[in-house]
């Protein structure tokens, strides 16, 4: 069940939820499994199977890497799988997610495991970083658990979906309450923590999915339409009513094709 309060403030992903070009993760998986190859010495026989468990069993491919024993320069991770990528030719000025941007009335944060320079470049070229509270990324997340203690052996990167990364989001959000956040993301695996962490959660991309996800849309762009008593609880907050369960989950009638999320 998501929040029993009017909602108070927005989480929302990145990659794959705020926009959403295949070619992009695509592309982001190569770098990856280039960097595995050339930077870590990983055997061209091992990498693919060595990148799937670290991301599937570590949040992001990184963390799982080092993990792993892996001693990986994050600045120099960041420069070859993020970095390099094409930003141009695949991100345009979105006047449509612009709309829809203008019309929440309450703080929105993006909140990735990518890093800052990333998500700075993706909204600056999407022409939305002005409707951002905040960016909330690795750098932020990692500094916290680092002061917190939270970053040992067992657990050498803090990332979604771990509950540690959303409490830490949620600070850095002007110290929001579970209990009045919404969270949007692609991830199944993310919008479950988010769902037992207590946030009112929507699962972008996909639909027919069991997370426990208070709405599922193919895009945000059918926030609107699709979950209309969570949008009017983002566009009019002051006569908002949580919602009181999964929100027009069969509204659409096809299911989104099959979404593998970039290995970061």
């Amino acid at each position: 069940m998501g929040a029993q309060l009017p909602l108070q403030t927005v989480l929302c992903d990145l990659d794959d939820c705020l926009y959403r070009v295949p070619e992009m993760p695509e592309l982001v998986r190569e770098n990856i499994q280039r960097y595995m190859r050339e930077q870590l010495g990983v055997p061209q026989d091992e990498v693919t199977t060595l990148c799937l468990s670290a991301y599937t069993n570590f949040g992001t491919t990184m963390a799982g890497l080092v993990a792993a024993g892996y001693k990986i320069d994050v600045d120099d991770w960041h420069k070859h799988v993020h970095h390099m990528l094409p930003y141009e030719r695949y991100l345009k000025r979105d006047e449509r997610l612009i709309r829809l941007l203008q019309q929440i009335q309450l703080p929105v944060y993006v909140f990735t495991n990518g890093d800052r320079k990333h998500a700075e470049i993706c909204l600056r070229l999407m022409g939305v970083a002005e409707y951002f509270k905040g960016v909330i990324c690795y750098e932020s997340i990692m500094d916290a658990a680092e002061s917190k203690g939270f970053v040992h052996h067992g657990t050498p990167v803090v990332c979604k979906p771990s509950f540690k990364a959303i409490e830490l989001a949620l600070e850095q959000a002007g110290g929001a309450s579970a209990d009045t956040t919404i969270f949007l993301d692609d991830s199944t695996r993310n919008i479950v923590a988010g769902h037992q962490k207590g946030l009112t959660t929507v699962l972008v991309g996909r639909t027919g999915m069991d997370t426990g996800a208070d709405a599922e849309i193919l895009s945000l762009l059918d926030l609107p339409s699709s979950a209309p008593s969570i949008w009017t609880m983002l566009s009019s907050p002051q006569n908002a009513q949580a919602p009181s369960d999964k929100m027009n989950k069969t509204c659409q009638d096809i299911t989104a094709t099959a979404h593998v999320p970039a290995l970061r």
